[in-house]
């Protein structure tokens, strides 16, 4: 489907009398756009009838902001160790982009699926939430990444990611605008908070997911530029004359 505006004058008139043509606002178009955008590329209406969280183009993503999502598609995590606190479709992928992933997950059942799965570079580790704090105490490992999006209180776990945290690397608290003890938390250790609000799939409000940076976290983009073209933009990166490189 596609549709652009009609010049004024008699094309207009003719236009008015095509059965095949429909007359709509500027606002209207607008709003077809947005939503084409949201339920086509970026999959919000394919979640919804799968019961999944997929892209448009069916690829597996986190049950996070989608602004988020495609920053880190962006980066390139390829020697990044992982630990994820609270498990999913976003363990797949992880497990698609970093070296290593360890997720622990306080659901039984849900470690049993995702241990299920064989995902590459993954382990899973079922661990009970009132054993939460002294298993990630005995960690000896340090990560490169942490995820805090665990059945628990987040605002502990994410104290513990702070003791884990390699120097250079990032926590992500998903739900961030309910936990702001914890954001303020995480601010306080001298992380610097990047708030990403937006929709996500198999929700119907929107919601924050928050990026926390060491101060030396240095981007580095996986294919060549970053930020990516996003889902539903326009592709005028390599003809724009305002970014030539000039000495």
């Amino acid at each position: 489907m596609f549709w652009t505006k009609a010049p004024a004058g008699q094309i207009e008139e003719q236009l008015r009398n095509r059965l095949d043509t429909v007359e709509l606002s500027n606002a209207a178009v607008a709003e077809a756009a947005a939503l084409n955008i949201l339920n086509e590329g970026l999959g919000f209406r394919k979640s919804a009838e799968r019961d999944a969280c997929l892209l448009g183009d069916e690829r597996v993503i986190p049950m996070m902001s989608y602004g988020l999502i495609e920053y880190l598609m962006g980066l390139d995590l390829s020697d990044f160790d992982l630990l994820e606190l609270g498990g999913g479709y976003s363990t797949e992928f992880w497990a698609l982009r970093t070296k290593s992933v360890v997720t622990i997950e306080t659901d039984p059942e849900w470690a049993r699926i995702l241990s299920s799965r064989d995902l590459p570079n993954v382990e899973v580790r079922a661990v009970r939430s009132d054993t939460l704090r002294e298993h990630l105490l005995g960690l000896k490992q340090k990560f490169d990444a942490i995820v805090v999006d665990v059945s628990a209180n987040r605002y502990e776990c994410a104290k513990m990611a702070l003791k884990i945290l390699r120097p250079g690397g990032f926590i992500i608290l998903d739900n961030s605008d309910w936990y702001p003890n914890t954001t303020a938390m995480l601010r306080d250790a001298d992380l610097i908070q990047i708030d990403y609000a937006d929709f996500r799939p198999l929700r119907w409000y929107r919601c924050v997911t928050s990026l926390f940076l060491h101060r030396q976290f240095r981007a580095k983009p996986r294919h060549g530029r970053l930020p990516l073209q996003p889902i539903g933009g326009k592709n005028i990166a390599a003809d724009n004359s305002w970014d030539a490189v000039v000495d």
